[in-house]
């Protein structure tokens, strides 16, 4: 009796490590990205650094922006598997700013500034 018992919390340890992992890596690009530019942002693209199209077309939606402070969590498709990808924001004034080559498997929150500045929390 006491084998299975033993044999039961190892058996459940085991199988939450399997869901535990499975789930870190499902979302393993997914992360923030935190307006600090200090402009209203109306437009978000995203693509894979070694593309030369936006595979991400305005990820903020119809009629909406991103206000200066604000932060939107950017969820990706596992099936991705891009590990550089580059950012391209449109401003309320049609000014454009990009962040190129961001290593997204390390990314937890990107405060982007003017110019292509960012401040990166890695995980």
């Amino acid at each position: 009796m006491k084998q299975l018992r033993v044999f039961q919390a190892f058996f459940l340890a085991v199988m939450m490590m399997f869901a535990v992992s499975g789930t870190a890596m499902a979302g393993s690009q997914d992360f923030t990205l935190v307006n600090g530019t200090g402009r209203t942002i109306t437009y978000i693209y995203l693509s894979p650094s070694n593309e030369s199209t936006w595979i991400y077309q305005d990820e903020l939606g119809p009629n909406s922006v991103l206000y200066p402070g604000q932060d939107i969590f950017m969820r990706f498709d596992p099936r991705d598997g891009v590990q550089y990808w580059d950012v391209k924001v449109v401003y309320d004034n049609g000014v454009e700013d990009y962040w190129m080559g961001l290593d997204l498997y390390r990314v937890y929150t990107l405060t982007i500034r003017p110019g292509g500045a960012s401040t990166i929390e890695m995980i």
